[in-house]
């Protein structure tokens, strides 16, 4: 697979280790309490962003506390909202468990244990009905066995030492049962709301931890505080921020694989800082788990199809349309997804519906959250909604694809605007006119990027606005 990880998007990964590595060090210098530490990162975190993402989706706010759009609306939205808070759970759950082994074992072996969140979550792949290839097993057995082998020390010893190997490889656990949760809940949430509901239920069940353990809240020294400055600073706001800034320009597969220089850089900060180094039979034993982790991110990315198709209810495989029959009114007689799609026209098309987010995660990881490849799905979705009548979520859909398009590295401006006008035909076919009223200005912004395009497009957009308020208000 050919990288596109360019100048920027290196430099934002490599502060983003930077800003992640610091997290175990910070945790183990700092006297305060553990749970403590964890809660009051959160805490922060969520009070600094909150706002922040409230303003910037404040449209969907208000159309929330009017009632007019409502989180809990539909049994998709509904389930996304449980994965969420079950996400926020295992968020909360790694948090604990993560900075807890950095007082107990080495700073570097905590990192590079909590590092094998890869490991797990190819296993939950597994366990959702998903074949791995032999190339993702193999990777998986050499970071296992490199686990064993680095922790093989504490094993002897026993006590602490081995109990924090063992909560930093909870911590991994926990992070993949965050990530695949949040494959399952993302889709139906926007990205700012979903961070702040996960934000939320992390920060209050750290607290609850804290009140059920009675650990003092705030009996934090100088330095302890100084310390949790530092959590929320770097891999809280900075760490966060270069990494959604890196997803967003460059393959997610080669910046998986530059986020395993944290382990190192961890250990490069706690030597020069706090005098720490793990034991030197330990040495072989990490680099077998960066060798394997690694192993296991690539190919987690080579075993996705350039061409990837669905699986039908009775079994069969196969590929869905290319672009120019996906975006048609219809699938033609004869084409290799005429069955596929002959089921969303039968409105059985929900598992249409999860397969294409499946295979747009997968994209998502390979080649970037804007990437063409990503975006292709993003338009496979819109027409499946179109099939089923829901021409709000299509438009919403063609639009967000129509973004993607026009937004550079992967500018296509006649792609852009295949989609928007694909958008604005929904569009005319939405009956509620608060949505009607609500997408007009993105139309609006969209075609003033192209005047030549559809010089009428002010016109038209204005007719549809009167036509819409002339309908009767349903009581």
């Amino acid at each position: 697979m050919r990288t596109r990880l360019d100048a920027v998007s290196l430099a934002a990964v490599l502060v983003t280790v930077v800003a992640f590595s610091a997290t175990a060090p910070l945790t183990a210098y700092a006297a305060g309490p553990v749970l403590a530490l964890a809660l009051g990162r959160n805490a922060l975190g969520l009070f600094t962003l909150g706002p922040v993402f409230t303003l910037i989706r404040r449209r969907e706010v208000r159309k929330v506390l009017r009632g007019e759009r409502r989180l809990l609306r539909g049994t998709e939205q509904r389930r996304a909202v449980v994965f969420g808070v079950l996400a926020g759970t295992a968020l909360a759950v790694h948090f604990a468990t993560f900075m807890s082994s950095t007082r107990l074992t080495s700073v570097a072996l905590a990192t590079a244990l909590v590092a094998t969140q890869p490991v797990w979550q190819a296993l939950i792949t597994t366990l959702q009905g998903n074949r791995l290839p032999g190339a993702t097993w193999a990777g998986l057995v050499v970071a296992v066995v490199g686990a064993a082998v680095a922790s093989g020390t504490d094993g002897q010893a026993g006590g602490d030492a081995l109990l924090g190997d063992l909560l930093a490889l909870a911590g991994a656990v926990a992070l993949a049962g965050y990530t695949a949760l949040s494959e399952k809940a993302r889709p139906a949430i926007s990205t700012p709301m979903y961070s702040v509901l996960c934000s939320a239920v992390c920060t209050v069940e750290l607290l609850l931890l804290c009140l059920f353990t009675r650990t003092p809240l705030f009996a934090f020294d100088g330095d302890t505080w100084l310390a949790l400055l530092g959590l929320l600073l770097l891999p809280q706001l900075l760490g966060l921020f270069s990494l959604n800034f890196a997803l967003g320009r460059a393959p997610a597969t080669e910046v998986s694989v530059l986020l395993l220089l944290e382990a190192p850089v961890a250990a490069l900060i706690a030597w020069l800082w706090l005098d720490q180094l793990p034991d030197g039979s330990s040495w072989p034993g990490l680099a077998m788990i960066m060798s394997g982790v690694a192993w296991v991110v690539l190919a987690d990315a080579r075993r996705i199809s350039p061409n990837p198709g669905v699986t039908m209810g009775d079994g069969s495989h196969v590929p869905l349309p290319p672009r120019p029959l996906l975006t048609g009114s219809r699938v033609p007689d004869g084409s290799s997804s005429a069955h596929a799609f002959r089921h969303a026209y039968a409105w059985r098309n929900a598992w249409a519906e999860d397969a294409i987010r499946r295979l747009e995660n997968q994209a998502v990881r390979a080649h970037g959250a804007k990437s063409p490849e990503a975006t292709y799905w993003i338009e496979a979705r819109a027409a499946v909604a179109r099939i089923g009548g829901d021409h709000a979520l299509a438009a919403r859909l063609w639009l967000a694809a129509a973004r993607f398009h026009a937004s550079p590295p992967h500018a296509d401006t006649s792609t852009a605007l295949f989609c928007l006008d694909r958008a604005f035909q929904d569009w005319d076919g939405i009956g509620e006119v608060h949505v009607v009223d609500a997408l007009a200005p993105l139309f609006r912004e969209l075609y003033d990027r192209y005047p030549d395009h559809r010089p009428d497009a002010d016109a038209a957009i204005d007719r549809r606005l009167r036509r819409a308020a002339s309908l009767p208000v349903p009581q």
